[in-house]
């Protein structure tokens, strides 16, 4: 008996470790371990996460303020509708408006030499005049007048011909023709100038309600914000790849959102091989583009989300009616087109993606 007390006070003294280890991973009172335990812990943590995520993605002004409705988009009509008239020309704007009754009109800034602020897409003008111009370094007075027939970018190997008005317009007389005509604003240049002149002249004009504005690119775009909040903004190409991270991982649930609207980028296939076949320098810009929007954007899931928040959704370009119902029938709320005719005609067919949301009605 003796020697089995030392035989068992010898082996607890000799091998401790051992001891506890047999203790630790024996389950005497019906417990979980350790690991058990975090497992569960993290398990419960990611649930109630995604309770809550999903919870604010249902109602989301639980949280968060409630972009007003400031306008209708329906139908925007993308550089005055370049498919019918010359882009970005008077003319292209009265016809948008006065004929089509377009929501909104599509437009590009650049600043003059002269300090001239005018609506012209491209910065080297040797494309739509035929002259190795840049708009900078010219004179409002010397611009050139656009050459004939012009390409319609969006709709490779289509083009715009015997158009009577030719000449550059100046933002400001857009702003006098059309004072209660929403304006979407691409700003070209990375000029601190340019946009302090715009917004200058949005805010004497009273049209802060009423513009909407930003660039694709990121400098650009951060700067259009900084001159003026209270400007509507719609994402550009870096908040739409941070949109897309949050929203697939519940982050954007709890994250307010400075733009005010969603603007995507939208190519079928049969555009987007014409697009390659015609300017190949530009290719993988938009083969990629179209992968993160059709893959990951383009779901009615998001769109909803954002309208609870109070966010419209337009997409560009689009230029045939099966495109627009492709589009419409997913919850965007309005579309960028060269051919306003084609979209007036398929939203007065279908007069149910033209019905404002029943709180603004």
């Amino acid at each position: 008996m003796a020697a089995s007390t030392l035989n068992f006070s010898s082996a607890v003294s000799l091998s401790p470790t051992l001891l506890v280890d047999t203790i630790d991973d024996t389950d005497t009172s019906g417990g979980l371990s350790t690991g058990a335990i975090v497992g569960i812990a993290i398990g419960c943590t990611f649930a109630l996460y995604v309770i809550v995520v999903l919870v604010l993605y249902a109602f989301p002004l639980l949280i968060h303020k409630k972009v007003p409705y400031l306008f209708d988009g329906f139908l925007i009509a993308h550089r005055g509708g370049a498919g019918e008239r010359l882009e970005n020309t008077m003319t292209a704007f009265r016809h948008a408006v006065d004929d089509l009754k377009a929501d909104i009109l599509e437009i590009d800034l650049h600043l003059t030499k002269d300090k001239q602020i005018v609506i012209v897409h491209d910065s080297d003008l040797e494309h739509l005049s035929g002259k190795k111009l840049l708009v900078e370094e010219t004179n409002f007075a010397d611009l050139p007048r656009y050459k004939q027939p012009v390409e319609v970018y969006f709709d490779p190997g289509k083009y715009v011909d015997g158009q009577t008005d030719d000449k550059i317009p100046l933002f400001e007389d857009l702003l006098k023709a059309y004072p209660n005509t929403v304006l979407n604003i691409d700003m070209k240049a990375a000029s601190q100038e340019l946009i302090q002149l715009t917004g200058e002249m949005i805010r004497r004009y009273g049209r802060t309600k009423s513009i909407i504005w930003g660039s694709s690119e990121s400098k650009v775009h951060d700067q259009v914000y900084k001159s003026d909040p209270e400007i509507p903004l719609y994402f550009n190409d870096i908040a739409l790849f941070k949109l897309l991270v949050t929203f697939w991982t519940g982050v954007l649930a709890f994250l307010p959102l400075k733009e005010h609207v969603l603007q995507l980028p939208y190519m079928s296939s049969s555009l987007m091989r014409r697009i390659v076949t015609a300017r190949p320098a530009t290719s993988t810009k938009y083969r990629v583009l179209r992968w993160f929007t059709r893959k990951l954007l383009l779901y009615s899931t998001i769109f909803s989300y954002l309208k609870r928040r109070g966010m419209q959704t337009y997409v560009f370009v689009l230029n045939n009616e099966e495109s627009f119902e492709s589009l419409f029938s997913r919850g965007v709320t309005g579309v960028h087109t060269d051919y306003p005719t084609r979209l007036r005609e398929f939203l007065d067919k279908n007069p149910k993606y033209t019905r404002r949301p029943a709180s603004e009605v």
